[in-house]
């Protein structure tokens, strides 16, 4: 008699539908993960990531959650490496070890309801250290612009929100050591420690140009000047 092993676990990166309200929300966490992801680069052990599946029962292909942003920190090599592989874009707790320590999501007509309740339980019990929300309208979605929530013996716990005079509203990541900033409908990372924003690319690349444009207008003078004084010396 021939004994058949059973057939491996399939984890699809994707269920086969539309990010839910994904031309609102694609920009954003798009703009978020690249953020981050810049920052961390050069960090020993920390995986950026987001709209990718984090599979949390092995065996269960059902028990599943994707959130917008999400950031881990203290990874072995062997569980970056199965993060990196190529063609893999799926999370598996158990293969990972840990939970990510920060997760953030983008309010929107469809997933607000879900951000607020369901998921927000799943994250505690599943031991996320820190939970964002980010809202674009201001409080249309989630009734505030931005929270924070930090897991303190299974529950979280609001972060204190600072509101500025200009309506902008912020608090400090422990998770991140950065702060979040809410600012006219757009997210933006403040290093306390560097005293700066975290520049986006398209930030680092105009500042590229324009100091390449300066070096090119100083070499130009230098060289009319240079050649000025080869006149009036008769050379």
């Amino acid at each position: 008699m021939t004994i058949r092993s059973a057939p491996a676990t399939v984890y699809p990166e994707t269920d086969g539908m539309p990010l839910p309200d994904g031309e609102y929300q694609a920009p954003i966490y798009r703009r978020v993960v690249r953020d981050l992801d810049d920052h961390f680069r050069e960090v020993p052990g920390v995986n950026v990531n987001g709209d990718t599946f984090i599979y949390y029962v092995e065996g269960n292909p059902r028990r599943s959650f994707s959130p917008d942003c999400y950031v881990v920190f203290g990874l072995t090599n062997a569980a970056l490496h199965s993060l990196s592989l190529e063609g893999n874009n799926t999370y598996l707790l158990w293969e990972v070890g840990k939970a990510p320590d920060f997760i953030l999501e983008i309010g929107s007509p469809s997933t607000a309801a879900t951000d607020l309740d369901r998921k927000r339980e799943l994250y505690a019990e599943l031991g996320v250290g820190e939970y964002w929300r980010f809202d674009a309208t201001g409080d249309e979605f989630y009734g505030e612009p931005l929270v924070g929530e930090r897991l303190v013996d299974g529950e979280y716990r609001r972060l204190e929100m600072r509101l500025e005079d200009d309506g902008r509203v912020w608090a400090h990541s422990d998770a991140l050591s950065l702060d979040l900033w809410w600012t006219d409908g757009d997210l933006r990372f403040w290093d306390p420690a560097k005293e700066c924003w975290l520049l986006r690319r398209e930030e680092e690349r105009a500042g590229r140009l324009a100091a390449e444009s300066r070096a090119g207008t100083a070499e130009a003078r230098v060289a009319e000047l240079e050649a000025e004084l080869r006149r009036l010396r008769g050379e």
